[in-house]
């Protein structure tokens, strides 16, 4: 390798931060090997500086403009190689600061000339970038700009900061609005995580400044497709089918067999008065838009109340006794009975029980005895009888009392009159049956011959209500007594039996099964509907899709019945594998399915853009402070009450 080769005798290179250029290279591509000079003077019209070497001057041409000529200099010391000289030019660099510094002096004149007019003239905003909708108006008039531009309640130094830093300004949109999910991921995180989902920001879909006649809620279905893997052309081209299940996805809380109430009890004479004449006569359309059902007592009463009233729990039952444990002294004196009253058996008169019953299950669970052995449970059950006879009411609700962590015995015992329970004792102490001075008509509270029974008086009895909770919650996972816990269960059994389960509740009252911690599930019954909800990114208004195909049409246009499903509540046999328990959930209903809506929503018919039936925000709401300020939310809320979908052109 040349080691001079880019020596300065044998190399010309142009200097970038000179800041001139040969007029003869720009002109005709030859420079010549001098250059200009740093005042931009022409320094090519000789081709050397002749210097003086001794008495005589001596030609110092460089090697790469062909080294020292023959001629030589002159003797006055100047090149005989005369040249005209050219006119230099300016570098690119040159006119490159020089375009910068008038850009800058020109922005910094447009700021300055643009903040003057803003002081002159209060009204007017240099860079306004146009009215906002009539959604955030209010906002705007009365906070400023800076209620989403956090750059406009600074000085200019903010301003030019904010002009050369990227900014997202999604994240004051959350200063007012809430969701239930994280604001920055795909529809607020409710969906199920994909390894190349992406954060989002509000502005991908919504525009500011088009006006207060725009929506900022319009976009159409093509933004939806930018962004979902399966994407299609239209609801009528290309979506997806329905679920099998759909809508009917989940059991409700009360067990209703349309099927054998339509095609069969309906039907009857005895029942076709007051049957429905259409699914209008149950289903009441709510605020919400949605059919809900109606109460019990305008629905359902008529028919299934006497079914509720005719169904009573045995608190206590007298069983059989293998012999009298109750001192007779002291029965009588509790009592307040002589001896020769009449009635009154004879102290020397051998004992026979008067009765060959079994205790009740919930006497048997109390008490902790076993039902089949009268020389085992005689004595517990003897001693109650001749504590009620002294105390009356008290030893029940302390026995209640002692099987739940906080005391409910006043509400099972509801109503319960003391004096009935200590005449009831006091017959049973002395193996008498209870002769009660009148019927019990009413329901409630009441003793009869052997029994101390509550009878439901109306739905939604509180009593009875008290005594399934109990029921339910007894039952524990590690009650170590093997027994005790069996006797739980075949209370709770018959209290959730349909046919001896006090008002069968069980028969349309779904129990299901909660999870506890540590994976143990316990029974659970929702009392009374469970709410309406359309799924969580899903809107469907029945308003508008009632009579929708004419008048006189039914419910029957979408809603299917399927007379082959069967959906049975569970038998009422306590304690055998018929017991009531969580069941599988068949709708009585077929499934719905894409053709239906596309009768209507199709192409050249009714709209079919995603926004009419599906939502991207879950669950979205307003901060407090919003809902607060009077003029602001007036507005808000009712675009959100009173707006529909906006239209897609």
């Amino acid at each position: 390798m040349d080691e001079n080769k880019f020596s300065h005798n044998r190399n010309r290179y142009d200097r970038p931060d000179f800041p001139y250029r040969c007029g003869r290279g720009v002109l005709w591509l030859k420079p010549c090997h001098q250059g200009p000079t740093l005042k931009g003077t022409c320094g090519g019209t000789t081709e050397c500086s002749p210097y003086l070497e001794g008495d005589r001057w001596t030609c110092n041409r460089p090697l790469i403009a062909g080294g020292p000529c023959e001629e030589g200099p002159t003797p006055d010391g100047k090149c005989c190689k005369q040249h005209p000289p050219c006119v230099p030019r300016h570098n690119l660099k040159t006119y490159r600061r020089r375009l910068a510094i008038l850009t800058v002096g020109l922005i910094f004149a447009l700021i300055w000339i643009s903040w003057m007019a803003d002081q002159l003239q209060p009204n007017y905003f240099s860079f306004d970038p146009g009215p906002v909708s009539s959604s955030h108006i209010k906002l705007a008039e009365k906070d400023g700009c800076q209620i989403c531009h956090e750059s406009h309640q600074g000085n200019a130094s903010n301003w030019l900061k904010a002009a050369v830093t990227p900014a997202d300004i999604s994240w004051k949109c959350g200063d007012c609005h809430v969701f239930k999910g994280p604001v920055s991921l795909a529809h607020n995180g409710d969906i199920k995580k994909h390894p190349q989902l992406q954060d989002t920001h509000c502005l991908m879909c919504h525009r500011e400044h088009k006006g207060e006649g725009f929506s900022t809620r319009t976009f159409t279905s093509g933004q939806c497709n930018f962004c979902h893997k399966t994407q299609f052309k239209s609801f009528s081209s290309g979506h997806p089918q329905f679920s099998s299940d759909y809508p009917h996805i989940k059991k409700d809380s009360i067990n209703f067999n349309h099927v054998t109430h339509l095609e069969k009890h309906f039907l009857e004479p005895k029942h076709s008065k007051k049957a429905p004449k259409s699914c209008t006569g149950c289903h009441q359309l709510t605020k919400e838009e949605t059919m809900g059902s109606g109460k019990f007592e305008v629905i359902c009463a008529e028919c299934h109340k006497p079914q509720i009233i005719s169904k009573d729990l045995v608190l206590i039952r007298l069983p059989e006794l293998d012999k009298n444990r109750i001192d007779r002294k002291t029965i009588l004196k509790a009592c307040g009975i002589q001896s020769k009253d009449k009635g009154v058996s004879k102290e020397d008169e051998e004992f026979l029980s008067i009765s060959t019953d079994t205790p009740s299950l919930t006497t048997a669970y109390l008490l902790n005895i076993q039902e089949d052995d009268p020389e085992g449970y005689s004595q517990k059950l003897q001693d109650l009888i001749l504590s009620m006879a002294q105390d009356s009411v008290m030893p029940i609700a302390k026995l209640i009392n002692s099987h739940s962590p906080t005391p409910i015995a006043d509400k099972m015992l509801a109503g319960l009159n003391p004096e009935v329970i200590k005449r009831a004792a006091c017959a049973w102490g002395l193996n008498l049956e209870y002769d009660p001075p009148a019927k019990a008509s009413f329901g409630g509270w009441h003793a009869d011959l052997l029994e101390v029974r509550y009878t439901p008086v109306d739905h939604e009895d509180p009593v009875a209500l008290s005594w399934i909770k109990f029921a339910l919650s007894v039952v524990p996972s590690g009650e170590p007594d093997e027994m005790k816990r069996k006797r739980a269960i075949a209370m709770r059994d018959q209290m959730l039996s349909i046919k001896k389960g006090v008002g069968g509740c069980a028969k349309c009252h779904v129990v299901n099964e909660t999870v506890l911690e540590g994976g143990n599930k316990v029974p659970y019954i929702h009392w009374g509907y469970k709410e309406s909800k359309s799924l969580s990114y899903s809107r469907y208004s029945h308003t508008s899709h009632l009579d929708v195909q004419g008048k006189g049409s039914t419910c029957e246009t979408c809603h299917v019945l399927n007379k082959d499903a069967k959906n049975k509540p569970a038998l009422d046999k306590p304690g055998s594998k018929d017991k009531p328990a969580p069941l599988a959930f068949t709708s009585n209903f077929h499934a719905m399915t894409r053709q239906t809506c596309m009768e209507c929503h199709t192409q050249g018919k009714v709209r079919q853009d995603c926004q009419l039936c599906h939502l991207y925000h879950l669950e979205p709401g307003f901060r407090g402070k919003m809902l607060l300020a009077d003029d602001v939310a007036e507005t808000l809320l009712q675009q959100l009450t009173t707006q529909e979908p906006p239209a897609i052109n």
